[in-house]
């Protein structure tokens, strides 16, 4: 307001007064909630799209007990550690991405002391 009384002459203050007629105009075409509704679906779009690229260690251990079969004590303590690799690695990016796995493991002695 200091700006358009004080510091604008008057063909400036017409200038403006037209600009802001047409943004005026301009807002009743297209409905906000209309705008926002693709904005929220590319949102949420986009993290869906993270969610399903994150590796599970599920598929990993079906794939894993395939590559490496057998009954054997050697194969099967390879398969364990392996796994346990791969779930140690899953928790640490969830950490960063969950806050439930956060407050499960807040620090690295916890992830410690989970272990078996």
């Amino acid at each position: 307001m200091v700006t358009y009384r004080y510091l604008l002459n008057e063909e400036q203050q017409r200038i403006f007064e037209k600009v802001i007629r047409y943004c005026g105009s301009q807002t009743e075409t297209i409905p906000m909630s209309f705008v926002l509704g693709f904005y929220v679906t590319l949102v949420v779009g986009r993290w869906w799209d993270q969610y399903k690229l994150l590796p599970w260690p599920d598929t990993l251990c079906l794939f894993l007990n395939a590559g490496i079969p057998g009954s054997d004590e050697t194969q099967r303590l390879m398969r364990r550690n392996i796994i346990r690799y791969v779930i140690l690695a899953f928790v640490i990016t969830m950490q960063r991405i969950s806050l439930r796995v956060k407050k499960r493991f807040p620090t690295w002695q916890h992830v410690v002391d989970s272990g078996k």
